[in-house]
């Protein structure tokens, strides 16, 4: 039997320990045949500092050859599911994605004016970070990069999305509008919950095994 890859990517402020990461370790550990991986964005503050949706593309891409990956699925929670999408957009090798309440597009009139101003002059904003477990900054360059990925590209490969219906942080609409653009290759689940799904593992972990493995 072809061992299969599966490659976990955090979302923004989270890491490659979190709550999906370990359930998803956790119930992998009979599957023999898979080979589970996750790759850590912001192994340091610094990193965090400095972070762009363009360098953790590159790190996945750098991963990929390290490893010498080729045909994997990818899973990307929050904004982890828009660098998972760009990523098999771009560079292919992706056979599945499954993205877990995704950021599929950036909207900076969420964040008010006088903000942004005070981040672009300061060239920095901080931002508490549940897993650091402190407040950290962010450059301004983060923003300038976020707005070169909208609107998000076409489904390369069959995707699927959970995404919860009472998410405050990314709502649900960028999902149901890239669903309903594309039907032939996306299926949406709309789940009562919020942006952590914490309580849509068993869901998360069904999609895992019919769609990916």
């Amino acid at each position: 039997m072809n061992q299969k890859t599966l490659i976990f990517l955090h979302g923004f402020l989270s890491s490659a320990q979190g709550t999906k990461v370990q359930f998803l370790r956790q119930k992998l550990t009979s599957e023999v045949n898979v080979a589970f991986h996750t790759i850590e964005f912001n192994p340091t503050p610094r990193d965090f500092e400095f972070m762009t949706v363009t360098g953790q593309i590159n790190r996945v891409r750098q991963y990929m050859l390290d490893q010498r990956l080729e045909a994997v699925s990818l899973i990307g929670s929050s904004l982890g599911g828009l660098v998972a999408l760009h990523y098999a957009y771009r560079y292919g090798g992706v056979t599945r994605l499954l993205l877990l309440a995704p950021a599929l597009g950036y909207d900076p009139g969420r964040t008010p004016a006088a903000e942004l101003k005070a981040w672009e002059a300061s060239g920095r904003r901080r931002l508490w970070h549940d897993a650091f477990q402190a407040e950290l900054p962010l450059h301004y360059d983060y923003h300038l990069d976020r707005l070169r990925f909208n609107p998000p590209p076409p489904p390369p490969v069959e995707t699927v999305i959970i995404h919860g219906l009472n998410d405050e942080v990314v709502p649900i609409d960028g999902s149901r509008q890239y669903a309903a653009a594309y039907p032939e290759r996306v299926r949406l689940l709309e789940v009562d919950s919020d942006h952590r799904l914490s309580d849509q593992l068993d869901l998360m972990w069904r999609e895992v095994r019919s769609a990916l493995i």
